[in-house]
């Protein structure tokens, strides 16, 4: 775009110019010679502009406006901003325009609208000049390198959700008047040998690759558990390291506090997160006279464990749960934490390679490179300034502004329209005394979700900013390139998603999933039959039609026929598979224990190490193809 250059100087005087040259003319004072040479305007032009005042065909004070010599403009500054619009309502739905796009748009609406155009008939575009002007005229609009955002993610961030959740926030900081520095918020982060992010180098110009050293193609994964509070204080954190037996040797040089567990996958397991919370416990020290609050996502090992409930309960520790999908914005860990703290892990282990030519980064580097890498980004400022942004605390459930809802708009369906029995509606909600003033929030009194007013933050909204229904085309930008809109789905009243947004430390909560597990237990028990251990033969047969009718169900639900396989090694290969997380066999696992397979590549893996429900009908994709 900054390559082009002008092909002719026509139209290159100044309005100004031109103004006083018409006016000098027209008061007798100056000939058109001398008015030209004096104001540096074309003569020719200033002619044409004072006859066709004196004609009463040009009024004066339009007299200097500038054309586009022969040709007029195609659209007017109405149309043009509407076209504007158009584009950031597009953006804002995450099908953002090219440039491409913007000049078919162009010609579209210069061919169904019936406005005189100069444009490619041939490739049906505007052209590359129309397009740079338009640019220059509207500086607003730029060119701009998207950020990749998941499906998953743009309906799952929906308004619905997001004030679901602040009502159960609200309702919680209501019954037990919370302070900041009993407000926690937890949550894991996988740490690889080999970092994902990369720094800027130095390296000469023009030259086509820029290498950067790291110790092999994918690394091995350590988890990491972290937790800050709302006043800006961090929790030792704790690993977990792909091993079966414990060694003390990979704590060495870590931060002080930093604990350690084991499992063969590195991922968070139930048990090692129950004894993390024991840990918690110790360090927040929750009384019935002032409890604690925690904040964490909706995966399996949070959700779905009576032992952690149990505990909490017992404890004076009240667990609330993330809408699903919703973490990248409403989390203060993936806010303001993760981000800077990935950054200097990396960085550190650029230092490290440096320093030791030859040799790779394994796990035994991770406690010692990560733990400087938390104490360097484990700051008061980091963390209050990520419960501000999510409007966790000070409590702001306004804080989110309509473009961010925008792209769940597209499919218009809510995850979850029903409000947890562990919480009472109330007409108003009350906020205590330190949260954020905020607008009033009504009650829908069907399902008694605060309601959003229609007129905020639809997609007419950014597309007609000033309100008006009124458009400047007979054929409109929305009618040739319509804003996507899904189909509306009927919901299920059966369907179970994993990690709804929910108080676990209710009542209610906890007999639900107590009465799922005996559903679960007794489902399995009923359907699969009881092994004879001597009858080898037997067993693997058995196995082998198990697996093969699990291969047909789990496809059928993710729709990929084509991955069925009649071949007898393929069979093998599904009753010795291992899980992808703890790389146990599946002939060797738990008759109640459900496997699940990516639809990408083909993998398996339990569904509590995915951290998926036996019932979910949703297409599975694993955290290595995501």
């Amino acid at each position: 775009m900054g390559k082009y250059k002008r092909k002719t100087e026509r139209q290159s005087w100044n309005e100004v110019s031109m103004k006083n040259a018409v006016q000098k003319v027209l008061d007798g004072k100056m000939g058109y010679l001398k008015a030209a040479k004096e104001f540096d305007v074309p003569r020719s032009t200033l002619e044409g502009r004072v006859n066709k005042v004196r004609k009463g065909i040009l009024l004066r004070e339009n007299a200097s406006n500038k054309g586009l010599g022969r040709y007029k403009a195609v659209f007017t500054k109405e149309q043009e901003e509407e076209i504007v619009q158009h584009i950031f309502a597009m953006e804002n739905r995450l099908f953002g325009f090219s440039l491409k796009d913007l000049r078919k748009l162009a010609f579209d609406l210069a061919e169904n609208n019936g406005l005189a155009h100069q444009f490619n008939k041939e490739k049906k575009t505007a052209g590359k000049t129309w397009l740079y002007e338009f640019l220059k005229r509207h500086p607003n609009v730029s060119l701009r390198t998207a950020e990749p955002t998941s499906l998953a993610r743009a309906i799952g961030f929906n308004r619905a959700a997001v004030a679901k959740f602040f009502l159960l926030l609200g309702e919680v900081y209501k019954k037990y008047n919370l302070s900041p520095d009993r407000i926690y918020n937890v949550d894991e982060t996988g740490i690889m040998t080999v970092p994902k992010k990369r720094s800027k180098c130095l390296a000469l110009r023009g030259k086509k690759q820029i290498g950067c050293l790291s110790s092999g193609e994918r690394g091995v994964l350590v988890t990491a558990e972290t937790c800050m509070s709302a006043t800006g204080v961090f929790m030792p954190t704790m690993f977990v390291f792909p091993r079966e037996r414990a060694k003390p040797e990979l704590l060495d040089n870590a931060p002080p506090g930093t604990s350690a567990a084991y499992h063969s996958s590195g991922w968070m397991q139930t048990d090692i997160f129950v004894n993390w919370f024991k840990k918690f416990i110790t360090f927040s020290n929750p009384t019935k006279e002032k409890p604690v609050l925690l904040l964490l996502d909706g995966h399996a090992t949070h959700t779905k464990s009576l032992a952690l409930i149990e505990m909490a309960r017992a404890n004076n520790v009240i667990l609330l749960c993330f809408p699903p999908h919703t973490t990248h914005r409403l989390q203060p860990l993936d806010v303001s934490f993760m981000s800077p703290v990935s950054t200097y892990y990396a960085e550190n282990v650029q230092k490290w390679l440096q320093m030791h030519p030859g040799r790779a980064v394994t796990i035994s580097q991770v406690g010692e490179l990560y733990g400087a890498a938390f104490m360097k980004a484990a700051c008061v400022q980091t963390a209050v300034n990520g419960f501000k942004a999510t409007g966790i605390y000070p409590l702001n459930p306004e804080i989110f502004p309509d473009w961010m809802f925008e792209p769940s708009e597209t499919t218009n369906r809510p995850l979850d329209e029903t409000i947890p029995r562990s919480v009472t509606p109330q007409p108003s909600l009350q906020i205590p005394e330190h949260a954020t003033p905020v607008k009033t929030v009504t009650q829908n009194p069907v399902n008694h979700l605060p309601t959003v007013p229609a007129s905020v933050g639809s997609g007419d909204d950014l597309y007609a900013p000033s309100c008006s229904t009124s458009s400047n085309f007979v054929i409109t930008p929305k009618q040739i390139v319509n804003i996507p809109q899904a189909p509306e789905r009927k919901s299920n009243s059966g369907d179970r998603r994993r990690g709804k947004t929910a108080i676990l430390t209710s009542t209610p909560y906890k007999n639900d999933l107590q009465e799922t597990i005996a559903a679960r237990l007794a489902k399995t028990s009923k359907k699969k039959p009881k092994l004879n251990l001597e009858d080898t033969t037997k067993k693997n047969k058995v196995i082998s039609t198990l697996s093969k009718k699990k291969v047909v169900k789990k496809q059928v639900a993710a729709k990929v026929n084509d991955n069925i396989s009649s071949s007898s090694s393929d069979e093998e290969d599904d009753d010795n598979a291992t899980c992808m997380y703890c790389n146990e066999l599946y002939s060797n696992s738990k008759s109640e224990e459900g496997w699940i397979k990516c639809h990408k590549c083909s993998d398996w893996a339990h569904e509590q190490c995915a951290g998926i429900e036996p019932d979910d009908d949703e297409v599975f994709t694993c955290d290595f193809c995501h």
